[in-house]
């Protein structure tokens, strides 16, 4: 066997592992998004994410011990959970990809890529390590259509 043929035999092989290995963890994913989204923690807040539906939103930020929702107009927070106060514990990494995940897809809008953009952040515990977050940000072009769109609509006294 030539070098060629076995160094295009070992591509393909590594090729199809990382396929392999990409499927195993988008139906990793997906599992942890269904056990999320029929848990206890997002069945309570749900109603938080309904009424953010009623606003341009702003961002949303996703951490392990809570979740806020800013508004573009009103500006501000328009409602925020803490894991604490209702008697959860802090998040792993896998659960807060998967609620930053289900709650894009129950905002529609957090989806669309020209919208919004999807950023990760590191967020320092007080014992010193680093936890990943998750924050959707209104892109400023969107921003400026919303605020033009909201300065042209009539006021109605």
């Amino acid at each position: 066997m030539s070098g060629w043929t076995l160094f295009l035999c070992a591509a393909a092989l590594g090729m199809l592992l990382i396929l392999w290995f990409d499927r195993s963890r988008r139906q990793h994913e997906e599992m942890d998004k269904e056990r999320m989204r029929h848990s206890m923690l997002y069945y309570e807040v749900y109603p938080l994410v309904l009424e953010a539906r009623k606003y341009d939103i702003d961002r949303v930020q996703i951490e392990r011990t809570r979740i806020v929702f800013f508004s573009v107009c009103p500006p501000g927070e328009i409602g925020a959970y803490v894991l604490s106060e209702w008697g959860h514990r802090p998040l792993n990494a896998r659960r807060t990809w998967a609620l930053a995940q289900v709650i894009a897809d129950d905002l529609p809008v957090l989806q669309e890529s020209q919208c919004y953009r999807l950023r990760r952040y590191k967020v320092m515990r007080p014992t010193g390590q680093k936890d990943d977050a998750y924050q959707f940000i209104i892109r400023s072009g969107y921003k400026t259509e919303i605020m033009y769109a909201r300065e042209r609509k009539p006021r109605l006294y």
